[in-house]
């Protein structure tokens, strides 16, 4: 089966199998032009196809998150979202996520990031850290690997790219996604491998190419407390390795502050050797 087939027979199964999304409400959401730098996690959430603007079904995740890490918040990607033009609707979320994070980290270059998408949504955050998921799609580059410096823990639901067996992966599912990845070898997605879950269950109409639109809607209901407590464990690992050792410069500096007292700690050590 040609590509351009197989993508209208995908995309008219994702127009029909999922007519009810819309209803649901969005979250709260910061944003991050406007905010202060988060001293914990600052979390940034792409919704699934046809959800309203906002955080969407994952963002009760999000929201849990942000209550047990002290100083964080969250922002929804602003995208389409949308089913009937996918390409264009998933392509313009790679590239808003892509601006939102490369702005964050420029402007906070000391706050903590978490990446979380659900469906559509999730496909937004492979490609932002993998590059284009299939041929099919506009040809986008994985994000550059100095901007992923501050991202600590990413949660993929329901991947339309997904591909099992792989390190990351969680649930039973066996088969790959219906817009499948080519493959996960670009420098940022494999160095992401070890605070990344990517769930997707058997059956998944979209993440494991099953018949089941049932099982696509499950996974915050099913794993959201795994994905939650994943997410608090990474943030707040992170969090107390910069508290305690100060967060590594590019050029593998210590902070400026760090400066002053270790050049006085060490001139204290040989006054005391010559006294």
């Amino acid at each position: 089966m040609r590509p351009s087939t197989f993508l209208a027979i995908s995309l008219a199964s994702l127009t029909t199998a999922l007519p009810t999304l819309d209803t649901r409400e969005s979250s709260n959401t910061t944003s991050s032009n406007s905010a202060p730098c988060a001293t914990g996690v600052h979390i940034i959430v792409a919704r699934a196809s046809t959800e309203v603007p906002g955080e969407g079904i994952i963002g009760a995740v999000a929201d849990q998150v942000v209550k047990a890490v002290p100083g964080s918040d969250s922002e929804a990607v602003g995208y389409p979202a949308t089913l009937l033009d996918y390409l264009t609707s998933e392509g313009t979320g790679v590239k808003v996520m892509t601006n939102m994070i490369e702005t964050y980290t420029m402007r906070c270059p000391q706050s903590k990031l978490v990446l979380m998408g659900y469906s559509q949504g999730a496909q937004v955050v492979g490609d932002v850290m993998c590059g284009t998921s299939t041929p099919a799609f506009n040809s986008t580059p994985p994000i550059p690997i100095a901007m992923t410096k501050n991202i600590v823990a990413i949660i993929q639901m329901g991947d339309p790219s997904h591909i099992p067996n792989l390190p990351q992966d969680v649930g039973d599912s066996s088969k790959a996604g219906i817009f499948k990845r080519p493959n996960t070898n670009s420098t940022s997605c494999m160095a992401m491998e070890p605070i990344t879950k990517n769930f997707c269950s058997a059956d998944d109409r979209f993440c494991d190419s099953g018949t089941s639109t049932a099982v696509h809607l499950s996974y915050v209901r099913e794993f959201g407390v795994q994905a939650r407590e994943f997410v608090i464990q990474k943030a707040k690992a992170a969090i107390m390795e910069s508290s305690n050792t100060g967060t590594p410069k590019p050029n593998g500096a210590r902070e400026a502050r760090d400066g002053p007292a270790v050049w006085m700690a060490c001139a204290f050590s040989i006054l005391m050797m010559v006294v």
